[in-house]
Parts: structure tokens; C-alpha cells; sequence
């Protein structure tokens, strides 16, 4: 045991000084492959974890800067586990993986020496990207595979002990050709880079096979090993897994609501997709008022949207400048060409600088809050952690745009955060909460069968409940007319207070908004929060009919609320000022700044639909 533990640190530094970010040793790599024999657990053979082999890898993680994988024999109290412990690159001991599979056949006898894995599947944020880590019979099973993608993993490490009796060949074919073949489908369904570290020569009766890989997010082999012991470095691109993951849409499309049959449930319609929910991590999303680290905004560049582009691109720097030194701006541009266009302009008006990050990313459309990422945040923790939903352009109505639903991956690449995947279609604008449990939405959007039509009612609160951290659901009508996104809730109806609801109310009755939005603040006057407190309903007047050719949705509710200021969508109307006065007593702590935004809503949208908020943790 202990030249297997000095050979394999001499072997890991020089696969540090090789320039490995990570580095994976084989399953159990510090004793013999003892499940050879059924038996009993074996206490000489295991170790605590933290022990010799995670002091010893340590040191080395810490020297060379390098995440370092350490798969052994755990003993925990009278407990014995398949473990895989994790060192980051500052050599702190992570949370260690337990092989979840276990399997036990001949010469592979290990439900006698370890129990199954109570930890779930992991996912371990490096400075290159997230990695997970299964072990050796987990290769098997698509399940834990899928699960670690869910959870945000770009690269699956699988150490492993794996081979074939001595003198017997399967007559059902190439073991190992079916070993690597699986793995490589596990990389292209779920768009994630994977290597298998495998043992090599003969113990006993069995002969390990070695050929050990790294394949990348296409499930193509960039490096292999030989059947002798070696050390293999190679690099693959993580940037592969958003492009990978976009391009079939195997997570996004996923129905987990007829996946019952897995759990041994039947069709049940409600089932949620593994235990690791937002909710069940201690994740919700907080209100907007509360305290942000930045708003993330998308630059406007198309003519179809903006007739009137000047005035628009006039309208993202004033909210520039109201949002300056209250919180940083993420300001997403096309390419090299906008960037500099922005860039320059952000430099004439005094606003470069750090408050403004500049990101060239390829997107279709300005509308962040509806196809990016909605992001939660565990105060306990102080962890940040994202929902990407499923992004079909409001009901398909724009199949030019559907590419927009790449981008919370690609945020995701700069924040390297927590990622969850409801595998539920939903915009940012259609859901607006109070942070304490309580979530207004309307039935004509969530409810629409062009978003959601295999999932009822009672399904959707459950996922609402699952990945926001909620517990009540409110449910208002319709929303406002000439709104092409079936009815948001940022149109009709916004919290600006626990108990505290701004409501868009027509005083006109013939206008064609009148009864609609008088249905919603019945609803609201008759609600509670989660609490069973009744709501305080502030009424908000609507703006007159904005556009000519046809009508826009105008209205004063689609307000963004910053750290220090709230921003509100002006109309060049005569309820501009009384909105004003209404918005600026409703938030006494922040400024109000009306934002021209007549050229805006053009686009069919103004502040909040531009806009999506990261929270502060």
C-alpha cells in the first residue's frame, strides 16, 4: 500500500509539471483489487477520509495548483465506501464522492466491502470548469451521467477498475470496446467532456485492460492510453459543452413528467427530475429589491425590433448612468465590431470603467429576462446558483430567436456557478416573486398550451415550488393588449414590498385593457401571501394607447429596481408624472428615474424585459 501510494505521487507530479489542471488516479489505487473474493470488509486495507492518502495528495494540490482526484478504500466509523475524495487546487479537502453503483458479480464481489453511496451525485467548481466525479460501475448507468449534467457538470471523471478473467472470453463480444463506446454516448447525449482512468495489469484471476481516455464533449477520443501503466495528459475544450448541449437540445427537451417508470412510479405526471432541486439545496429566489451584485443587459443592434435604433441605444445609456456606482453593469455585445461602437460611447459619456463589463457572446435579441438565466441564492451557503429554462420564444412565435436559448449557458461559462434544468419552457417575465415564498404569474401565459402542454396546473406550482423556492402561487388573468408574450406578469403586477403589490389599473372603461387588469386587482385584493397575510394592492395608472399601426404594450409596471434607484418606463403621456409619484412612494429608500422608452417598446418591451438581476450573496 504504501509504494502504491509513493509510485502514484511521483507519477501525479509529473503530470503536474506536464501542466494537468486535474488529475485522476484509478479506483481503490492504494490496495489490490481485493472484491476479487466474496468476503468481508477488510479494516487494514481502508483509511479515514481525511487520512494518509488525502495529506499526502494535498500537499501536492497546493504545490502545483492542480484539482487532484484520489480514489481509496473509505472507512467511517463502522462503515465501509468505494470513495473518491476531491482536493481543490489550494489543496482543501472538497466534499468526497461514494460510488453510487455497486455492483456484485464474479471477481467483482463489492456489495460485500462497501456500501452504496449516500451523498447523491457531485459537482466540483474548478478554475477551468465544473468537474464531476463517478466511479468505475457508474459508467454503466445513463442516469448518473445525466444527473451530474443537470447539475452543471462539463467534465465527468470516471477512476476505475475494470477487466476481464483470465482465459475467458464473453461471447456476447468486446467488453471493452462496449466500455468506452458507452462512456463516449454519455459525452454527446449529455455535452460533457469524460475520462476514464482505468487500473492496468493482472491481479489474480483478472486482467485489468487499461485504456484508460479522454474524450471530448462530441464523445471523441482525444487521447488513449495504452494496456501498461502510463501517464496520460491531454486537453480538451470545455467550450464544447455549451455548443454540444444547444445544438440537439437533449437537456432543455428532456420529459421528466413521464419519467416516472425510472423510480418505479408508473406515468406519474408530477415527478421532478432527481433530488437535487434548487429547493431541496437550500436555493430560492430572492425578491428584487433585495441587495444585487449586477443587472445583465443585452446591447440593441436589429431594425426590425427598433425602428428608431438611435433613441433606443439613447435609452440603454441613461440606464447605464442611473444604474452607475449602485451596481455593475454585465452588458452582453455581438461581437468585436459592437464592442468597440459601445465601448466608445460608454467612454464619451464618463461610464467606463470597472462598473461596466463588456462581453462579446453571440445572441439574437435584447429581451434578457426571458431567455436568460434566473438566478437564486443560498444565504446560509453564500452561494449563487441559476435556473435555465427552456427558452421557445413565446410560444414559438419566433423561430429566428430560438438561438437566444443558448445564453444562460454561455453566462454560466463566466460565472461558473450552480446550474439547474427544470426541463421546463418559461421566461423571466412571466414570474414575479416576494422572496419570502410567494410568486404572482398569469394563467394566459404559463397555462398556454404553446409553452407547456404536457404539464397541468398543479404540475407547474410543484416546479415553481421545486426550482424558485416558493410556496404559494397567486394566479392572475390576462395580461395587456398588444403584448406578444401571452400575458407577463411584468406588464400587470409587481411586488415592491413583502406584502406590498404595484397593479396596473385602465381607468378608461372602454379601453380594451379595462376589464382585464380590474379581474387582477380583484384576485390581488382577495389574496394572501404565504403567510396568509393579505396583500397591500397599490393601484398603477396605465399609460394612453401607445402606437399607431398597431398597439404596443406600454406600461409603467415594467419597472427595473436597482440598489439605489428605480428605473420606470416613460411614454411622453400625461400619467408619466403620476406613475412617477406613485413608483417613488412605493420605494422611499431609492431615486426614480423615468427612461424614455416610446422607441423601446417598439420591440414590444421596455425596462424589465431588457433586464435580469444577479443577486448579491
Amino acid at each position: 500500500m504504501d509504494h502504491n501510494l509513493s509510485r502514484a505521487l511521483v507519477m501525479a507530479e509529473e503530470a503536474a509539471k506536464k501542466g494537468a489542471d486535474v488529475i485522476c488516479l484509478p479506483e481503490l489505487f492504494r490496495t489490490p483489487y481485493f472484491p476479487q473474493r466474496d468476503g468481508r470488509p477488510d479494516p487494514g486495507l481502508a483509511e479515514a477520509v481525511p487520512g494518509p492518502s488525502t495529506k499526502a495528495f494535498s500537499s501536492l494540490a497546493r504545490r502545483w495548483g492542480a484539482v487532484v482526484v484520489v480514489p481509496l478504500y473509505e472507512r467511517c466509523g463502522q462503515n465501509f465506501y468505494n470513495t473518491a475524495a476531491v482536493l481543490d487546487r489550494d489543496g482543501r479537502l472538497l466534499t468526497p464522492y461514494r460510488k453510487t453503483h455497486v455492483p456484485h458479480d464474479p471477481m467483482f464481489y463489492e456489495k460485500s466491502y462497501f456500501l452504496p453511496g449516500d451523498r447523491g451525485f457531485l459537482v466540483y467548481p474548478a478554475g477551468f470548469g465544473r468537474v464531476s466525479v463517478l466511479i468505475c460501475y457508474d459508467q454503466w448507468f445513463p442516469e448518473a451521467a445525466r444527473s451530474a449534467a443537470l447539475l452543471g457538470a462539463e467534465l465527468i471523471l470516471y477512476p476505475t477498475a475494470i477487466g476481464r478473467i483470465a482465459g475467458q472470453a464473453a461471447e456476447e463480444g468486446d467488453w471493452q470496446e462496449a466500455w468506452e463506446t458507452v462512456q463516449r454516448g454519455h459525452a454527446i447525449a449529455n455535452g460533457v467532456a469524460v475520462a476514464a482512468v482505468n487500473r492496468c495489469g493482472r491481479e489474480g484471476e483478472l486482467e485489468f485492460w487499461g485504456g484508460s481516455f479522454l474524450c471530448d464533449a462530441f464523445g471523441r477520443v482525444v487521447a488513449r492510453a495504452g494496456d501498461g501503466e502510463e501517464v496520460l495528459v491531454a486537453e480538451v475544450d470545455l467550450d464544447l459543452t455549451e455548443t454540444v448541449q444547444e445544438g440537439w437540445g437533449f437537456l432543455r427537451n428532456r420529459r421528466p413528467d413521464v419519467y416516472g417508470p425510472l423510480l418505479g412510479l408508473g406515468q406519474v405526471a408530477h415527478l421532478l427530475p432527481g433530488p437535487a432541486t434548487p429547493r431541496k439545496c437550500g436555493f430560492h429566489m430572492p425578491a428584487e429589491w433585495e441587495e444585487h451584485e449586477s443587472v445583465w443587459l443585452s446591447w440593441p443592434h436589429d431594425l426590425d425590433s427598433f425602428p428608431d435604433l438611435a433613441q433606443v441605444e439613447e435609452s440603454y445609456m441613461a440606464i447605464i448612468s442611473a444604474l452607475s456606482g449602485g451596481e455593475r453593469v454585465e452588458l452582453l455585445v455581438r461581437d468585436d465590431e459592437m464592442l468597440d461602437l459601445v465601448l466608445g460611447r460608454l467612454e464619451e459619456r464618463g461610464l467606463a470603467g470597472p462598473g461596466v463589463r463588456l462581453h462579446v457572446l453571440d445572441y439574437a435579441d435584447v429581451w434578457f429576462r426571458d431567455y436568460g438565466p434566473t438566478f437564486l441564492v443560498n444565504r446560509e451557503m453564500g452561494t449563487l446558483a441559476m435556473v435555465n429554462w427552456t427558452y421557445n420564444a413565446w410560444g414559438g412565435k419566433y423561430c429566428e430567436l430560438l438561438g437566444d436559448n443558448k445564453v444562460p449557458c454561455a453566462i454560466n461559462r463566466i460565472l461558473n456557478v450552480r446550474s439547474f434544468y427544470p426541463g421546463m419552457v418559461l421566461e423571466g417575465g412571466s414570474i414575479e416573486v416576494n422572496g419570502r415564498g410567494t410568486l404572482l404569474t398569469t394563467e394566459q401565459c404559463l397555462l398556454n398550451p404553446n409553452r407547456n402542454p404536457h404539464l397541468k396546473r398543479a404540475d407547474i406550482e410543484l416546479r415553481l415550488q421545486e426550482y424558485l423556492g416558493i410556496d404559494k402561487v397567486i394566479w392572475l388573468g390576462e395580461g395587456i393588449a398588444g403584448d406578444d408574450t401571452d400575458g407577463h406578469i411584468d406588464d400587470i403586477a409587481r411586488f415592491a414590498g413583502p406584502r406590498t403589490v404595484l397593479c396596473a389599473l385602465e381607468d378608461d372603461e372602454d379601453d380594451q385593457n379595462f376589464g382585464p387588469l380590474l379581474e387582477n386587482l380583484e384576485i390581488l385584493e382577495a389574496s394572501c401571501d404565504q403567510d396568509g397575510q393579505p396583500l397591500q394592492v397599490i393601484r398603477l395608472p396605465m399609460p394612453g394607447r401607445v402606437g399607431s399601426d398597431r398597439r404596443l404594450p406600454a406600461s409603467y409596471a415594467n419597472f427595473y429596481i436597482g440598489n439605489r434607484a428605480v428605473l420606470v418606463p416613460v411614454f411622453g403621456d400625461p400619467n408619466d408624472r403620476r406613475a412617477l409619484e406613485i413608483i417613488s412612494k412605493a420605494f422611499p429608500g431609492r431615486r426614480t428615474v423615468g427612461i424614455e422608452a416610446g422607441a423601446l417598446v417598439h420591440g414590444l418591451g421596455t425596462l424589465h424585459c431588457i433586464s435580469q438581476q444577479q443577486p448579491s450573496v
